[in-house]
């Protein structure tokens, strides 16, 4: 190998050094980006480990609600008949509150993972007060009914009472 000026030496030095500058640089920013989403993953970790902690902390209330629901959630024996109850318990509380219900549909039998449930369609005029009140009785805890759709406008033929549309369901225990 023939001898290297120094010139060609400074040359070799030189690519030499900014190979490895170019080299480090590339290795840091490896280094911090997957800092950085390590980082990231303890900060979720951290999470959710608080959130278990927080469960676990709440566990004999949700074990109270869990049996509450065990013992009070109806069971459901024939879809058929259970639609037309829940059809006049709907008729019922409309009654009891001044709502008007117009074109009531019969839902179909609906399989969720935690529960079943039954539902019915209904158009209601009324007052804002008689509405809220049917709103009110309707939607007790251990009644399992709840509102699935509710589109609720003012009436455009009489500005001083509301026209809705609900999709009102009953749920049932597995």
């Amino acid at each position: 190998m023939n001898r290297l000026t120094p010139r060609e030496r400074f040359l070799i030095y030189l690519v030499a050094g900014v190979l490895f500058a170019l080299c480090n640089l590339a290795l840091l920013s490896s280094l911090k980006s997957r800092h950085l989403r390590l980082k990231g993953e303890v900060a979720q970790k951290q999470a959710e480990i608080q959130a278990m902690k927080l469960l676990l902390s709440e566990s004999d209330q949700w074990a109270a609600r869990q049996a509450w629901l065990s013992a009070k959630q109806p069971r459901l024996t024939n879809p058929e008949q259970t639609r037309v109850q829940l059809l006049e318990q709907i008729k019922e509380a409309a009654r009891a509150n001044e709502v008007l219900l117009e074109n009531p549909e019969l839902g179909d039998l609906e399989v969720q993972t935690a529960y079943r449930s039954v539902s019915v369609q209904v158009s209601t005029k009324s007052s804002w007060a008689g509405l809220v009140k049917f709103l009110h009785a309707m939607q007790q805890p251990d009644r399992f009914i709840v509102f699935e759709t509710a589109n609720i406008q003012i009436d455009p033929g009489n500005a001083s009472r509301m026209a809705c549309k609900f999709k009102i369901a009953k749920w049932y225990a597995l």
